[in-house]
């Protein structure tokens, strides 16, 4: 018995069934490879590259930005939190929100295989005493931020369908209104 052998056969197989689910017109597919910071650099880079083609400027001009924001314009912070679509469920589950941190805004980027989604949140979470848990208003509704592990207190993750989250094609319209230049 080759167990070396046995297990390639297995992730040899696995891996056909993943990428059989893909088609031509997947222009994201290769995401679907990624480990989860580097969805998170993506998005990122993403945003931050968004706003200087609208010409926004940033107040921080930092590459990666380790505090409460990844990007600060015009003395706002923003987080900025992205998320691959499940294969199975089709969700979008944005990790490592921390409810206690002081921003603005969190700018929440959704990659599916073929489309992309976002959603831009005041950045103030609601804490509910009697309920112990921690919320965010979507769309003007409460949404549950489960911790990510038993017992961790500081990171939390938000689960979003696409139907929750606007299709890319408002993004720039939106951006300029909350971020642009009022000159």
């Amino acid at each position: 018995m080759d167990v070396n052998q046995i297990m390639e056969d297995i992730i040899d197989a696995k891996y056909d069934e993943l990428n059989s689910l893909s088609s031509a017109d997947d222009r994201f597919i290769k995401v679907k490879t990624f480990e989860g910071n580097a969805i998170g650099q993506v998005g990122e880079s993403f945003v931050k590259k968004v706003f200087s083609e609208l010409n926004i400027p940033l107040d921080d001009e930092r590459e990666v930005v380790h505090d409460e924001y990844d990007i600060l314009t015009n003395g706002k912070k923003i987080e900025i939190k992205t998320a691959r679509q499940g294969l199975k469920n089709k969700t979008f589950q944005f990790n490592g929100i921390n409810p206690i941190y002081n921003h603005d805004y969190i700018i929440l980027i959704g990659i599916a295989t073929n489309n992309l989604y976002y959603k831009i949140l005041q950045g103030n979470s609601y804490y509910n005493h009697t309920t112990r848990k921690h919320y965010l208003y979507v769309d003007g509704e409460l949404r549950q931020l489960v911790s990510m592990n038993p017992g961790n207190t500081v990171n939390y993750k938000l689960t979003l369908t696409a139907q929750k989250l606007d299709d890319i094609t408002c993004f720039e319209q939106e951006i300029i209104r909350l971020f642009g230049n009022n000159e």
